[in-house]
C-alpha cells in the first residue's frame, strides 16, 4: 500500500452472519497497526435476514466513512446473492472479491415466489465485474470447528490470507484473542482456515 492510498472494503451480507463485528476485529487490527480507519454501516429493512453491509477505510490520513460507488477496492462477501446485489453498485474492473458461496434464502425463495440463482451464474456475473474472484465455502469450513457460526472468522482470515490489504495473520489472531473470550479457540481455528485456503488459491494464481 503506498503512503497515501486508501483501502476501501466492503462487507456485504445479511443480518445475523456477523457482519459488523468482522468489521470490528479488521478496525481495531489496522488501529493498532497506526493507520487511519473509518467505519460505515447500512442495513436492510429486518434486522436478521436483511441486508447488512459495512465499509470500512483503511488508509495514512482521515477519510470519510462511506465508499463512493464503484470504488471499493475489496468486497468482502457473506452472501453469495448479496455479493453481487452490492458489487453491481460498488466494484469496478481493478476490484477484488472473496466470497462465501453458503446461500441464505430468502422468504419469497423459500415459499416457492422467487428463485435463487444458480451460485455458478452468481461467480460469472461477479467475474466479469472485478478484477479476481476467490470462492470459498465459509459455512462448511466453519463447520469444521464445531460452530457454523463463526464462518464470518473464516472470511476474515480469508481476507488475510489473500495478502490484500497490509494487515497480517499475527495482527488479526491478537485481536481476535483479546476481543472474544467466549468461543475464542473456535474463532481462532476459524480464523486460520480461512486464512490458509484463500492462501493456497492466492499462491496458485501467483
Amino acid at each position: 500500500m503506498s503512503d497515501l492510498r486508501t483501502i476501501n472494503i466492503i462487507i456485504a451480507g445479511v443480518g445475523g452472519q456477523g457482519n459488523l463485528f468482522s468489521s470490528r476485529l479488521i478496525a481495531l487490527a489496522a488501529l493498532n497497526k497506526g493507520f487511519y480507519v473509518a467505519v460505515g454501516e447500512t442495513y436492510g429493512a429486518a434486522q436478521r435476514g436483511g441486508s447488512v453491509m459495512s465499509h470500512l477505510r483503511i488508509g495514512q490520513k482521515e477519510v470519510g466513512p462511506l465508499i463512493p460507488q464503484h470504488s471499493a477496492h475489496i468486497l468482502l462477501g457473506f452472501e453469495p446473492a448479496e455479493t453481487l446485489r452490492v458489487g453491481a453498485s460498488y466494484l469496478n474492473p481493478q476490484a477484488s472479491v472473496i466470497m462465501n458461496t453458503h446461500p441464505i434464502y430468502p422468504a419469497e425463495v423459500l415459499t416457492g415466489q422467487l428463485e435463487y440463482p444458480p451460485t455458478t451464474e452468481i461467480e460469472e456475473k461477479i467475474g466479469k465485474l472485478c478484477s479476481d474472484l476467490w470462492t470459498l465455502d465459509a459455512v462448511e469450513l466453519a463447520t469444521k470447528t464445531g460452530s457454523p457460526l463463526v464462518m464470518n472468522t473464516v472470511m476474515v482470515g480469508a481476507l488475510i490470507g489473500s495478502q490484500l490489504t497490509p494487515l497480517t495473520q499475527n495482527d488479526l489472531e491478537q485481536v481476535i484473542s483479546s476481543q472474544i473470550r467466549r468461543l475464542q479457540k473456535v474463532n481462532l481455528e476459524a480464523f486460520k482456515l480461512g486464512f490458509k485456503t484463500v492462501r493456497k488459491v492466492t499462491l496458485a494464481f501467483s
